[in-house]
C-alpha cells in the first residue's frame, strides 16, 4: 500500500488556505463592493464554492492533462477540458444559488443561467485553476532543475571515480616495476618493499574511497612512497622532502598529490642513468596548499610529463572536477630541473 506523502499533502492545504482570502477580495473588486464591508460573506462563499473548486481542479490534474496531454491527444483534451468548465460552472451555481443564499440571504434569489453570472462564474474558475497550473508548473520547474543538478552531480562523480580507477592500475604497474627491478637484483630490501606496496595500495583502494582525507594521510603515503622509491635507486638518488603543515587534518581529496610525486621518479630517476636530484615541499597556511615537486632530468631526454599524458591530464581533470577556480598547475623545465607547482584553496570548497 502506497504511503501518504504528507510534505505534499500540507502543501496543498497551505495553496487553498492562501487563495481563499485572495480570491474573496478579487470577489469583492469584480462585484465592485467595498472590501471591508463585504470581505466575511465574500470569504464565506468562496467557503462554500470550494469543494467544486477542489473536484474540477483535480480533475484537470489528474486525470485529464495526465490521460491526454501525455499523450498527445489535443482534441480530446480540449473537449473534455470544456465539458469540465461547463459542468463546474453549473454545479459552482446550483451550489450558490440553493445552499449560499438560502442560509445567508434567505430573502433573495439568483438566476442560475444568469449570463453575467455564468461570466463571473467561468472567469472565477479559470482563475482558481490558472493558479493552480502556476504554482505546479514553478514546482515542477524546480524539480526539473533539481533533478538536472542531481544528474550533473552523478555524471561529475562517475567521472572522477573513472579518473581515480585510471590512477590505481597505474600507480600499481609502475610499483611493481620497482619490485621487478628489486627482485632481479635479488635484494634482502625486496620483502621491505613488498610490505610497503602493500600499505600503499591499501591506502589507494580502500582509503581513498571517501571524497576527502587528511592532509596528513596524503603526506604520509607521499613519505612512504619516496622510501619504496629509494630501495630502488640507492645512493644515485638524492630527495628533499619538506613539510609545513599548519593543520594536517585538513581535508582534501585524495590522490592528487601522489601522482606528481610518482612522474618526477619515473621521468628523473627513471629517464637517466646519472645521479638524481628531486625536491618535494608541501606547506599549508590557512587552507591555502601549496606542492612543488622538482626532478632533475637529462638534457637529451624528452619523455617529459606532457598535458596530455595519463598522469598530469588526469589531475589536471580532477581538479577541474573537485576545485574549478579554485588551483593553478604548473609545469616548467629550468635549470636541468623539471617542476610541477599546484596551489589549491581549501577553504573555497
Amino acid at each position: 500500500m502506497k504511503r501518504l506523502d504528507w510534505a505534499r499533502i500540507g502543501l496543498h492545504f497551505i495553496f487553498w488556505l492562501v487563495y481563499l482570502p485572495i480570491n474573496a477580495v478579487l470577489s469583492c473588486i469584480l462585484r465592485g463592493a467595498h472590501i471591508e464591508d463585504e470581505f466575511r460573506m465574500a470569504l464565506i462563499g468562496e467557503a462554500f464554492s470550494l469543494p467544486v473548486k477542489l473536484i474540477f481542479t483535480y480533475f484537470v490534474f489528474y486525470y485529464i492533462i495526465p490521460l491526454y496531454l501525455e499523450r498527445s491527444k489535443i482534441w480530446q483534451l480540449t473537449g473534455l477540458l470544456l465539458l469540465a468548465f461547463i459542468a463546474a460552472t453549473l454545479l459552482y451555481r446550483i451550489e450558490i444559488a440553493w445552499v449560499f443564499f438560502p442560509i445567508f440571504a434567505p430573502g433573495l434569489s439568483i438566476d442560475i443561467f444568469s449570463f453575467k453570472g455564468l461570466l463571473l462564474t467561468l472567469f472565477d474558475l479559470f482563475i482558481t485553476l490558472a493558479a493552480a497550473v502556476t504554482v505546479k508548473m514553478l514546482r515542477m520547474h524546480y524539480k526539473s532543475l533539481e533533478f538536472e543538478q542531481q544528474l550533473i552531480r552523478e555524471k561529475l562523480q562517475s567521472e572522477l571515480n573513472f579518473l581515480r580507477a585510471q590512477t590505481n592500475p597505474h600507480f600499481l604497474f609502475n610499483t611493481l616495476n620497482n619490485l621487478y627491478v628489486l627482485a632481479r637484483k635479488k635484494s634482502e630490501q625486496t620483502p621491505e618493499a613488498i610490505m610497503m606496496l602493500s600499505k600503499i595500495m591499501r591506502f589507494v583502494i580502500y582509503e581513498c574511497r571517501a571524497p576527502r582525507i587528511s592532509l596528513g594521510e596524503e603526506a604520509r603515503v607521499i613519505q612512504d612512497f619516496i622510501e619504496l622509491e629509494k630501495l630502488r635507486y640507492n645512493s644515485r638518488l638524492k630527495v628533499e622532502y619538506s613539510e609545513e603543515v599548519d593543520n594536517p587534518f585538513t581535508p582534501v581529496a585524495p590522490l592528487l598529490l601522489l601522482p606528481l610525486v610518482e612522474n618526477s621518479f619515473k621521468h628523473g630517476a627513471g629517464g637517466t642513468t646519472g645521479a638524481v636530484q628531486i625536491r618535494i615541499e608541501l606547506s599549508l597556511q590557512k587552507n591555502d596548499l601549496h606542492f612543488t615537486v622538482k626532478n632533475t632530468v637529462d638534457p637529451d631526454y624528452q619523455s617529459l610529463p606532457k598535458q596530455g599524458g595519463i598522469g598530469l591530464r588526469n589531475i589536471r581533470r580532477q581538479l577541474d572536477l573537485i576545485y574549478p577556480g579554485q588551483y593553478n598547475l604548473s609545469t616548467s623545465r629550468e635549470n636541468g630541473f623539471f617542476k610541477a607547482g599546484l596551489h589549491i584553496r581549501l577553504d573555497a570548497e
